[in-house]
C-alpha cells in the first residue's frame, strides 16, 4: 500500500511511480480538473491500478488511522445502510449519519463508572476503527470504539486510562447471543467509517460525555455544570479561604483547563482559570477553584471534569492544536516526463505551502509508517497494553505514594502549626488559654488537647503458704489444733493506670492537665526526661518536685504533643524568635521534599 498521484479525468497517463515536484504545472490545453478532485490516492499496489481510477472499498484494518481514502462513486451503492442499532449488556449504541452514541444501562449491580457516565457522543470524525472481540465459553465479548488521539478529553482524566471492557467509556460488553448482531454492527460501522472523510483540522470534534446537570460533593463543597457555566459552593468544613469566596460561578470561557488528583487518602478537583500562569498549584484545601474529593468509585468527578473540557473545545481554542490527519509521503526528486512539463496554472500549486516549499496537505507525518502490502495497519489508539504484572507494580506504586503524601502533608502541617505558635509566643500576655488556665508572665500557650491522666496505683496483694500442726478431738463437735502457720501477704505491683480525663496545654514553661478529679503541672524547669511508651500512645514525665512518676495517656494526639513539647522546651532555652526562624526554615526545606507521583 502507499500513495500515488491520481490524474485528474482526460489527463495524459503517468508512470505508476510518478511524483511531480514543486515546481510541476499541467498543461494549460489540458481540461480543468473537477473540483475537490483527490490528485492522491491511498492503492494497494501502485502496478495495478489504473490512473484516474480511485481505491473503493477496502476493510477498515488496512486504512491508516486518520488517513483518507477516497471512494468512487461505483462502490457508493454497495455500501450498508448509514445507521443501526446495537443491544449489549450494560448499554446500546446507535450509529446516526454523523454521529454515535452509547448509552450506558448497568442497573444497581453494575459498573458505577459507567452508571455514572450515562452516556457517550462521538461524532464519526472522532472515530477510526472499531474493534470487536467476540465472547467465548469463559468471558464476554466486547465492541470497543478506537478514537482519534486528543479527541476524547475523559479517559486522561481516569484513575485507569486503559480499563477493562466493563469499565472502558468507549467499549459495550457483548453476550453470546448478541455475537452475530455486534459482528454484523462492526462491519457497518467499518464501511460506515472507511466511507466518511476526516473533518479538517480547524473543524476537529470532541467527545462529549455525561448527561447535563452534573454535580459532585466532596469534603468541603459541592460543584455543579450546567454545560454554560461551573458552580462552586462550599460547606461549614471548607477553609475560611473557601468560606468568605462564597459561591462562585466560573463561566466555560473563563475556564483553560481541569485538573484530577484522585482521592485515595486526598484527592481535588481543580478548575484552572483562563490566564493563570503557569506555577506550582496551590492547595487545594484553600484553592476558591479547586473542590477536595471524597473516595468515589464512580469517578463522577471525572465525568463532570470530561464535561467542562468538551465545552470548553466547543468555545475556545482546540485543545489539540497539532493535525491529526497524517498526509501524503514526500515527494522524491523524480525524472519529470516531457509531456508534464509544461508550466501552467495548476490547482495542486494554489494550495497553501509551507516555508520548506512543500504544500501543507503533502506535508509527511513523522509518525505515520505506511503498513506492508496485505497486513494490518497498526492502532494507535493504545501504543502500548500493559501487562498484568505492569498493572499490579503501577498499583503499588500508586498506593506507596499514596501512603507517602499522606505522611508528608501531616509534617507539614505540624511545621506549619509550630512555627506560626512559636511566632504567637513573641507576644504572649498573661490572658486564659482558650478558656482553660490562667497564664502565668512572659507564658504562652502553643497547644491543646484531650488526654488521659496516668500515675501508679497499687495493685491488689494475695496471701501465699499454709499451716502445719495435728487437731485433737475433745468432744462431740469440740476439736483442738496444735501447730502453726505459715502464710504470708504478698502486695500487687504498681504500675501505671488511667486516673482522669480532661485538657492538656501545653505552654512555654510546662504541661498542664486539667481534669474533672485531678490536676497535675509540670514545669520544664523541674523535668528530668521524656520517657515515650513503645506504642507511642503514652508519655511519662518525671520531675525533681514528686517521687513517683505521672504522665499522659494520649492517644492519636501523641504526635502533636510530642512536637509541641519540644517546641516549647526550645522556646525557654533558645527565645521564641529563635525557635520561630528555625521552624520557618524547616518547614520551607520540608516543603521542597513532597513526593513525586511515580
Amino acid at each position: 500500500m502507499s500513495w500515488r498521484f491520481n490524474p485528474a479525468p482526460e489527463w495524459p497517463s503517468s508512470p505508476p511511480d510518478f511524483s511531480p515536484p514543486p515546481e510541476w504545472r499541467p498543461d494549460p490545453a489540458w481540461p480543468p480538473a473537477p473540483e475537490n478532485w483527490p490528485f492522491w490516492v491511498w492503492v494497494d499496489d501502485p502496478s495495478s491500478s489504473s490512473p484516474g481510477t480511485e481505491r473503493t472499498a477496502a476493510p477498515s484494518s488496512e486504512v491508516p488511522l486518520a488517513t483518507p481514502v477516497v471512494r468512487s462513486s461505483q462502490g457508493a451503492e454497495n455500501l450498508p445502510p448509514s445507521t443501526g442499532q446495537l443491544r449489549g449488556d450494560d448499554g446500546t449504541l446507535t450509529l446516526a449519519a454523523e454521529s454515535l452514541e452509547l448509552r450506558f444501562s448497568v442497573g444497581r449491580l453494575g459498573d458505577a463508572f459507567k452508571g455514572a457516565l450515562h452516556i457517550r457522543r462521538y461524532p464519526i470524525a472522532t472515530v477510526v476503527d472499531v474493534r470487536y472481540e467476540p465472547p467465548s465459553s469463559w468471558h464476554r465479548g466486547s465492541l470497543r470504539l478506537l478514537l482519534v488521539p486528543g479527541a476524547d478529553p475523559l479517559r486522561p482524566l481516569l484513575k485507569d486510562p486503559e480499563p477493562g471492557p466493563g469499565s472502558d467509556p468507549d467499549s459495550l460488553v457483548i453476550s453470546s447471543a448478541q455475537a452475530a448482531e455486534a459482528n454484523a454492527f462492526a462491519e457497518l460501522l467499518r464501511a460506515r467509517l472507511a466511507d466518511s472523510r476526516p473533518t479538517a483540522v480547524a473543524e476537529s470534534p470532541c467527545v462529549e460525555s455525561g448527561l447535563l446537570p452534573l454535580e459532585v460533593s466532596g469534603s468541603d463543597g459541592h460543584v455543579s455544570f450546567d454545560g454554560q457555566s461551573v458552580a462552586l459552593k462550599f460547606g461549614r468544613l471548607a477553609a475560611p479561604e473557601k468560606k468568605r469566596s462564597g459561591r462562585r460561578d466560573l463561566p466555560v470561557d473563563a475556564i483553560a483547563d481541569v485538573q484530577v488528583h484522585h482521592p485515595g487518602l486526598t484527592g481535588w478537583l481543580r478548575f484552572v482559570p483562563a490566564g493563570t500562569p503557569e506555577a506550582a498549584p496551590s492547595d487545594p484545601k484553600t484553592d476558591v477553584n479547586a473542590l477536595v474529593l471524597n473516595a468515589d468509585r464512580s469517578q463522577s468527578y471525572a465525568v463532570l471534569g470530561a464535561a467542562v473540557l468538551a465545552a470548553v473545545h466547543r468555545t475556545g481554542p482546540r485543545l489539540h492544536p497539532e493535525p491529526i490527519n497524517p498526509s501524503p509521503p514526500p515527494l522524491p526528486a523524480v525524472t519529470v516526463p516531457a509531456q508534464h512539463a509544461v508550466p501552467g496554472p495548476d490547482p495542486i500549486a494554489e494550495q497553501p505551502r509551507r516555508a520548506n516549499g512543500v504544500p501543507a496537505w503533502a506535508e509527511p507525518d513523522p509518525g505515520f509508517t505506511a503498513p506492508e502490502p496485505g497486513a494490518a495497519a497498526a492502532t494507535t489508539d493504545t501504543p502500548h497494553a500493559p501487562t498484568w504484572k505492569e498493572r499490579r507494580a503501577a498499583r503499588r506504586a500508586d498506593k506507596n505514594y499514596e501512603k507517602a503524601l499522606a505522611a508528608w502533608e501531616r509534617e507539614q502541617a505540624l511545621l506549619d502549626e509550630a512555627t506560626t505558635a512559636a511566632l504567637g509566643a513573641a507576644g504572649a500576655s498573661r490572658v486564659i488559654a482558650s478558656g482553660l488556665i490562667i497564664l502565668k508572665k512572659n507564658e504562652a500557650a502553643l497547644w491543646t488537647g484531650q488526654a488521659s491522666l496516668v500515675e501508679p496505683r497499687r495493685q491488689p496483694g494475695y496471701y501465699s503458704g499454709g499451716s502445719v500442726g495435728v487437731s485433737l478431738r475433745i468432744a462431740k463437735g469440740v476439736s483442738y489444733r496444735i501447730g502453726a502457720s505459715s502464710r504470708s501477704y504478698t502486695p500487687g505491683p504498681e504500675i501505671q493506670t488511667p486516673v482522669d480525663q480532661g485538657s492538656i496545654i501545653v505552654t512555654t514553661q510546662r504541661v498542664v492537665f486539667k481534669g474533672t478529679k485531678a490536676s497535675r503541672e509540670w514545669v520544664f524547669a523541674k523535668l528530668l526526661g521524656v520517657d515515650i511508651a513503645a506504642d507511642g500512645t503514652g508519655v511519662l514525665l518525671p520531675v525533681s518536685n514528686r517521687q513517683k512518676v505521672s504522665g499522659l495517656l494520649l492517644g492519636k494526639s501523641s504526635e502533636p504533643f510530642q512536637v509541641f513539647l519540644a517546641l516549647g522546651l526550645a522556646i525557654q532555652e533558645r527565645g521564641p524568635s529563635t525557635v520561630a526562624d528555625e521552624c520557618a526554615a524547616a518547614a520551607a526545606a520540608h516543603r521542597q521534599e513532597r513526593p513525586v507521583r511515580p
